[in-house]
């Protein structure tokens, strides 16, 4: 019994004496210079506050404006669909709302689609889906 108590003892020793050798175990004196980073100054950037864009995030009632949202909702509401005919454009230094010819039917067939599914969230869906 005492020889499978030994192994483990020198196992213990040897593992320490390599830590030892290999310095992992001392503290060398010292100071310690601490040296300052250099600061710069980062370039001001504006949020996309100063960018043309859609002032809402869904529907058929757009606008376009530079108070534009940067982040929109992944939810797809009526209408939506008919967004991608239309665009806002900040040429000539103003921001305006452009739109394809696609849109105007587009948002005429979702009104009468939404008009004559009332209530029915699920058939007004539906109905946009063939405009």
């Amino acid at each position: 019994m005492r020889s499978s108590a030994v192994i483990p003892g020198l196992g213990i020793v040897l593992l320490i004496a390599i830590l030892f050798s290999a310095g992992c175990t001392t503290v060398s004196p010292g100071t310690v210079k601490i040296t300052p980073v250099p600061t710069t100054s980062l370039p001001v950037v504006t949020p996309a506050e100063s960018s043309c864009g859609f002032t809402t995030c869904h529907g058929l009632d757009l606008a376009c404006g530079t108070n534009a949202p940067q982040v929109c909702t992944m939810e797809y509401r009526l209408g939506d669909k008919c967004r991608q005919y239309a665009r806002c454009d900040s040429g000539g230094g103003s921001c305006k709302l452009v739109t394809d010819p696609k849109f105007t039917t587009c948002k005429s067939c979702v009104e009468q689609c939404a008009a004559k599914a009332g209530s029915n969230g699920a058939s007004a869906f539906e109905c946009e889906a063939a405009c």
